[in-house]
């Protein structure tokens, strides 16, 4: 019978170390021009840190711009749309006084750069992404860099000049934050490319980075507010920041040359490999193939059962957070709850959100890479987490609201996190499509996400049935979450099933194939102790062989 060489002889026989030992299957990964005399240990934990580091400082600033309010106000931001006689009050006002509004104009000016700062950055993804597929990681991050600096460059001129600052430098400043946000979370996913093993490290921390970053701005204004530093310092120290950890990451991304360089040689190297005997590890499933196109990937069922779930629970928790603040009060205008309780409660949210969304990311981690090839297991996490944040919102009073506010976080983030992980498994996606399906599913998400909350909003200020808003409110969270409760039960049991299918259809193939292999290995001569140099030459023979006639159909990867 066939007896495995020895370790002399294993050490010789490269085919078949490759199936020992993963390391020697996996090439060093390619480094950019600026970094290649670091060490692989030094370049893999500086892409980690430069990810989360650079999405928590530019990506999502757009998502705190409630928390930076009183200091525009404070700064005399769009003083000049209030009357004269208002505007002269107004900057008489003392100390504790400036940090209100002067007038209802000057908040919907304020509100109207939020609302277009917020659709840039939740529309702009599907632009990052063609750029990130077309011209690399690198161009997209050059992009986004470009408008975070000058974004923030605005702000610290703008505060300089205070309530002499033209409208314009607001109406510049804030949407190009909103803009760059995006380009800078697509780029540091490629890093997860780079060093596949921590893939499952950096997406989730990304996307807990880029809903944390929300708390930048709270840091901004307890900064202006308490400890009494002008806004133009603290810009100005914030764009300095900036400049060394975007620079960081910017050197640590590869050119467009070397990513596909790279795609080509693990093509290459995965084609090369062939089972030699029941030691080689078990392959993953691959659940597309090699000419799939963006409408064959979004057609899929598991794709669509994610989207459908995506923009409905997006819906319902885009349009909790924008009604947060009304909905609490009108509960506590109603005998459900006491108004001190309710705005206890509003003022909490505005720490606890950006804090637990921070303080998910260990979870979001852990899931990921515990059960990184049963995507059913982490997104049923994610779906169960989501309807409980759901109905706990649907109850009237104090202890349930309060359990809403401190999950929504923790449900966002660990949400959003599980599904940039699924489109960026290479099982599951291209990663030549990776930019183009994140781009396009986030422009859909988007649409169905921050549109129709204008529509609710309407229902809710204006309808009639139920008579009193608090009751309206239920009424749409309510049916809102009927929708979301059928696609979490779809999502995750459709991901169960063809994951248990494909497993036998995968062990039925290994075992036929092992089969074909041992009695192609019963024909080998049998050799003694002594001859381990030629039983060397056999076997390696045989992986030769192996590579062009007999690659059984089940390695895929």
């Amino acid at each position: 019978g066939f007896r495995p060489p020895s370790p002399r002889c294993a050490r010789r026989s490269r085919p078949y170390m490759g199936l020992l030992d993963s390391k020697y299957d996996s090439p060093a990964p390619p480094s950019s021009w600026f970094c290649s005399r670091l060490p692989i240990s030094w370049r893999r934990w500086l892409s980690v840190a430069a990810a989360g580091i650079s999405v928590f400082t530019m990506g999502g600033l757009c998502f705190g711009f409630d928390s930076i309010y009183p200091v525009l106000y404070s700064s005399g931001a769009f003083v000049d749309y209030c009357p004269a006689e208002q505007a002269a009050i107004c900057s008489a006002r003392t100390d504790e006084q400036r940090w209100l509004s002067c007038c209802d104009s000057q908040v919907s000016a304020i509100v109207s750069v939020t609302s277009v700062s917020l659709f840039g950055a939740d529309g702009v993804m599907v632009l990052y992404g063609e750029l990130t597929d077309r011209l690399g990681p690198r161009w997209c991050m050059s992009v986004a860099l470009s408008l975070a600096y000058l974004g923030i460059m605005l702000l610290a001129i703008a505060g300089w000049l205070g309530a002499a600052a033209s409208d314009a430098l607001w109406y510049f400043a804030f949407p190009m934050l909103g803009l760059a946000g995006p380009g800078i979370f697509m780029a540091v996913l490629s890093f997860g490319e780079v060093f596949p093993r921590l893939e499952p490290v950096i997406t989730p921390l990304a996307a807990s980075m880029f809903d944390g970053s929300a708390f930048v701005f709270l840091f901004w204004k307890l900064l202006f507010l308490h400890a009494h530093v002008p806004l133009f310092v603290i810009a100005a120290a914030w764009l300095l920041l900036t400049v060394a950890v975007g620079g960081l990451a910017w050197s640590l991304l590869l050119s467009k040359r070397k990513t596909d360089a790279m795609r080509a040689e693990h093509e290459a190297r995965s084609s090369e490999l062939a089972p030699v005997s029941g030691m080689a590890q078990a392959p993953a499933i691959v659940w597309h193939s090699e000419g799939d196109g963006l409408r064959q990937l979004f057609c899929r069922t598991d794709t669509v059962l994610l989207l459908l779930f995506m923009c409905t629970a997006n819906l319902n928790q885009t349009f909790y957070i924008e009604t947060f603040a009304d909905q609490i009060r009108a509960l506590g205008a109603s005998a459900a709850m006491l108004p001190e309780r309710a705005e206890e409660i509003v003022e909490l949210f505005d720490v606890i959100f950006p804090l637990l969304s921070l303080g998910t990311t260990p979870l979001a981690i852990f899931l990921v890479n515990r059960y990184n090839a049963r995507e059913h297991v982490y997104l049923g996490v994610v779906v169960g987490l989501s309807c409980l944040f759901g109905l706990a919102q649907l109850i009237p009073f104090h202890g349930p609201q309060l359990a809403a506010a401190i999950l929504f976080g923790p449900a966002r983030t660990l949400q959003w996190a599980c599904y940039f992980h699924y489109l960026a498994s290479p099982s599951r996606y291209p990663p030549s499509a990776m930019g183009r399906m994140v781009g396009y599913a986030n422009l859909l998400i988007a649409c169905f996400g921050d549109m129709p909350p204008y529509l609710l909003n309407t229902y809710i200020q204006h309808g009639t049935l139920p008579a009193d808003k608090s009751s309206r409110y239920v009424a749409a969270h309510a049916a809102l979450m009927v929708v979301v409760a059928h696609l979490s039960v779809a999502l995750p049991l459709q991901l169960y099933a063809s994951h248990r299918s494909a497993s036998n259809r995968l062990l039925q193939n290994r075992a036929i194939s092992s089969a074909d292999l041992s009695e192609t290995l019963e024909e080998l001569p049998s050799k003694s102790e002594g001859d381990d140099q030629s039983g060397c030459e056999e076997v390696s023979a045989a992986c030769e062989d192996g590579k062009s006639s007999a690659r059984p159909d089940w390695i895929e990867v």
